[in-house]
């Protein structure tokens, strides 16, 4: 009986020693990244396919913080338009506020 519950203990043990590593996060292909300039913040958000990281830069240098995405509007992108985009890129968008000129 010893014997038996040693060599359960023992199989429990060694468990976590032959777990297998999990696999790495599928990047899965989109489609074509949309022309974002002129557009708001807020509305080329929603046009980026969901889970491709948005950095958002100031267009003047000022290096503002983007709060509300709605009062500002995209003057450059990167990747370009038409350009092919996966889930682990990052898409850079040059920003001004609403009222200024790209």
């Amino acid at each position: 009986m010893r014997k038996a519950r040693f060599v359960v203990v023992a199989v429990f043990a060694m468990l976590p020693l032959t777990a297998v590593p999990a696999a790495a996060a599928p990047v899965t292909p989109h489609d074509a990244m949309p022309d974002l300039v002129g557009k708001t913040a807020f509305d080329a958000n929603k046009a980026v396919p969901f889970g491709t990281r948005i950095v958002y830069v100031d267009g003047t240098g000022r290096h503002r913080k983007v709060v509300w995405p709605a009062n500002w509007q995209v003057c450059k992108q990167d990747p370009a338009a038409g350009a092919q985009i996966t889930s682990a890129d990052t898409v850079t968008l040059t920003v001004v506020k609403r009222e200024e000129k790209c």
